[in-house]
């Protein structure tokens, strides 16, 4: 797979079906930020550099000149997206879930949104992030279904998704199992072995 073609490239095909698959709709920028930024993502050093919480990364850049709060909220709104996209099954294992980097994300975005908002044309993103404020959840939900297909490449990580289709009755899982050629069939009849 990464032999072949560029990580990009193969993150514009996950990225580009998982619209597809999702019938979601929006403006070529937004699938190209989230190809970036999932290019981005491959090196931990650009993920998890720091350990304050968004929080508290949220309230000082509040008060921040303008170039800082531009930096710290997107780092806030990109990282937020990535791992409620990327790792939501482990978040629904511990303390701080997929809801707080839903709100914190998103409102990172809508400040940015509003940073740029006068100023059109001299960031490259300045259109998309409002787009990413209001949405958020939707492309969170693109990123899981590119996690999942990254991540579809064993029988245990199929039993994941089949597991979490029972519990959830997830409509993507249900899509990316089918997509693998398995049927999701919730209630199938045990016979008891004789």
């Amino acid at each position: 797979m990464w032999s072949e073609k560029s990580s990009t490239e193969y993150f514009k095909e996950l990225v580009d079906k998982a619209f597809e698959n999702q019938q979601v709709e929006s403006d070529e920028m937004v699938s190209f930020y989230l190809v970036n930024l999932l290019q981005r993502c491959i090196e931990a050093k650009h993920v998890f550099n720091n350990d304050e919480p968004f929080a508290v990364t949220f309230t000082r850049a509040a008060s921040a000149d303008l170039h800082e709060q531009s930096i710290l909220f997107r780092r806030i709104g990109d990282l937020s997206l990535y791992l409620a996209g990327f790792f939501a099954d482990s978040l629904s294992r511990s303390l701080v879930d997929v809801d707080y980097y839903a709100t914190i994300g998103s409102a990172s975005y809508n400040n940015l949104a509003n940073l740029h908002g006068g100023r059109r044309g001299r960031e490259t993103f300045s259109n998309v992030y409002p787009e990413l404020a209001a949405r958020f959840l939707t492309f969170t939900d693109i990123l899981t279904e590119v996690s999942e297909r990254c991540r579809l490449t064993s029988n245990k990580n199929i039993l994941r998704l089949y597991e979490r289709w029972i519990k959830t009755k997830s409509e993507l899982a249900a899509k990316m199992l089918r997509d693998i050629g398995i049927e999701p069939v919730a209630d199938f009849p045990i016979e008891p072995v004789q």
